[in-house]
């Protein structure tokens, strides 16, 4: 009991996942994201890839614990960056995207998941933002220079800092 005690909430994390044969970087941020997974073309983006991509402006309001967070993102479109990697689907089968998931890991290990179905825009067309400047400036390095916002949630939970992976299951 006394080695958990001296590993502390983050080393218990790394144990776990460590054990469960997980990565997880606790940088505090990552020089690319990668989208893999359920994909035809895995990519890694970098700042400056981000910024070639066509760019979206989206103004959000989300609850936060620390009250109301409005802003203006702007970033890339999620379905755009998923467009050019290419999920993989069954020819034939009806609607096959939709049996799919988007798992958006930051580089602390925190994660959300948003399904396909949500963002595309034949569907919910959410516009989910890999976003890389708030109110005209650029992120915050020390929290990563990627965060995905999903302009439609009424909360924060999904806004992942520091985006280090995008794995499509």
């Amino acid at each position: 009991m006394a080695y958990h005690r001296s590993l502390g909430t983050t080393g218990i994390l790394c144990l776990f996942l460590s054990v469960l044969g997980c990565r997880v970087s606790l940088a505090s941020g990552s020089d690319a994201i990668s989208i893999s997974g359920a994909v035809k073309r895995p990519l890694s983006l970098s700042l400056a890839a981000l910024k070639r991509e066509p760019a979206t402006t989206e103004n959000v309001s989300l609850m936060t614990e620390r009250g109301t967070l409005a802003a203006s993102y702007t970033g890339v479109l999620l379905w755009t960056l998923l467009q050019e990697a290419v999920i993989k689907s069954t020819p034939g089968v009806k609607n096959d995207i939709l049996r799919h998931t988007v798992v958006v890991t930051g580089s602390d290990g925190y994660t959300a998941v948003l399904s396909v179905g949500e963002i595309d825009p034949k569907f919910g067309d959410d516009r989910a933002l890999i976003a890389y400047a708030m109110d005209g400036k650029p992120l915050a390095r020390k929290r990563g220079f990627a965060r995905l916002i999903v302009p439609t949630d009424k909360s924060a939970g999904r806004a992942v800092f520091g985006i280090a992976s995008i794995t499509i299951r």
